[in-house]
Formats: structure tokens, sequence, C-alpha cells
């Protein structure tokens, strides 16, 4: 938590923040693992033109193995960038692979590892691109503030340009390319600055009662929090919606109050 917290003052509200997983996209059933394996056969491809061939069950477990990596540094609100991933990875496969292909092959490894998730692209949740056009309608400045999984930043913003949903943000930002998770302040701290945005008068939405609604509140912000199957309301929000369309009317209720 900041050593100080904004006063907020709901009727000044005029930036609003949006978690992307699960509050504007969400994933297609069964597209994690399809990615995966686009993943690990083509490394294995590169792999065995380079002269240092391993097998898929040589690979796949380097890439459960990184998966655990990644879950325990994600658990202490830190990411990790993708070369490092890939430096891990490469380096459960056989010790020391990363220096023995060369910096160009792992740098031909990272960009498949990067943009295996545009060939099984997420979908967007009922009601974003309206939502988001309706926010903007209210003169709302508008930002992105998404965890980031084995698929970067710079990938995730190629699909939401294809989802037609980019052009609305005046700043994306990633965890893993300031290396802070949420609900770490760091990474509310950086799009409120590149908004130039006053912790009191910026209002964060998402899904997660953790990661979103305690990551917002302790910095200050505002929250109201999308329902789903998967996680409890969070007391602590402002106002909780079912759907984005009512996310909407929280807006302008809490505006209002």
């Amino acid at each position: 938590m900041p050593a100080f917290v904004a006063r907020l003052d709901m009727r000044r509200i005029d930036v609003v923040t949006f978690d992307l997983w699960d509050t504007l996209i969400q994933e297609v059933p069964g597209g994690s693992s399809r990615v995966a394996k686009i993943r690990m056969e083509r490394i294995a491809d590169i792999l065995e033109a380079s002269n240092r061939p391993h097998t898929l069950e040589e690979i796949e477990s380097a890439y459960v193995e990184t998966g655990g990596f990644l879950y325990r540094v994600w658990s202490e609100s830190k990411d990790v960038s993708v070369r490092d991933q890939v430096i891990f990875m490469l380096d459960s496969i056989e010790r020391n692979l990363p220096s023995m292909l060369g910096a160009e092959t792992v740098a031909e490894i990272e960009e498949t590892y990067s943009v295996g998730m545009l060939e099984h692209r997420p979908g967007l949740l009922p009601g974003a691109k309206e939502a988001l056009r309706d926010v903007q309608g209210m003169g709302m400045r508008m930002g992105l503030i998404s965890n980031t999984g084995r698929t970067p930043g710079a990938a995730l913003r190629t699909v939401m340009r294809g989802l037609g949903i980019l052009q609305y943000f005046s700043v994306t930002t990633f965890s893993n390319e300031i290396l802070a998770r949420k609900p770490a302040p760091a990474i509310f701290s950086t799009a409120l600055r590149e908004l130039g945005a006053r912790t009191g008068a910026a209002l964060h939405i998402g899904d997660d009662p953790r990661s979103d609604i305690d990551g917002a509140k302790d910095f200050g912000m505002g929250a109201i929090q999308i329902r789903s199957e998967r996680f409890e309301d969070n007391e602590r929000a402002d106002a909780c919606a079912d759907n984005l369309e009512e996310v909407v009317k929280a807006i302008d209720s809490l505006r209002e109050s």
C-alpha cells in the first residue's frame, strides 16, 4: 500500500482504467492449450534447424517448469520479461542452451513464443466495445492496466487492435513491460502517471477482487467489480456490476453521488 492515499472524490472522476482479461476479452475454449502446442512445436523446429535438437517431451517438460517459475514470481506481484521467460525455458531444456544457440536464434524463439496467441485469439466479451464507446462519450480519458501471462503486451495490443478496442485507450500498461503485477502499486502508478491523472480522480474496473479491487483501492482509486462465477464480491468495491452495460450505469451513479 502506498504511504499516501489521495482522497477519493467520485464527482471529480475523469479517468477510467480497465482490466483486460475477463473484463473486456475472454479466451476461447481450449485456446491456451492450442497456443502452448504451437509454441512448443515451433521451438522444436528452430532447435532442430540450429543443430540442437530436443524432443517435444523435453520441451514440454521445460515449458511446465517455466510455468512453475512464473507462478512463484507472480505470487509476489512481480513479473518477468518475455526474454527472461525464454532464457529460463531454454536453460531448462539444456543447461547453457541459450549461449549455445546465440542471440539471433534466441530472438527468433522469443518472437515465436510471443506471438503464438495470434493464431488462437481471444474474443470480446458482450458489450465491451459499446461500454468503451459510452465511457469515452462521457468525456473520460481511458487507460488499460493488465497483468500478462506468457503472451506479452506487444502481442495483446495487436489482439486489441484487431478487435477494434485499442483506439479507445490513451495508455496501455502491461505487467511484463514494467515487471510489476496487480495488485502492486507500481502498475497503477505507472498507468496514472502516463495518463497525467490524479489518483483521487481515477476509477478502475475489473473482475478480480484482489488484483483489481484491492489493488486499486489500496492505491487510492475508486473501483467497480464486474461479477463472475470465479470470484466473490469484494466489499471494498465502490460498486459491483453483472456486465459491462451495468458498468456504464454504475459510473454515472458514482459520479452523481
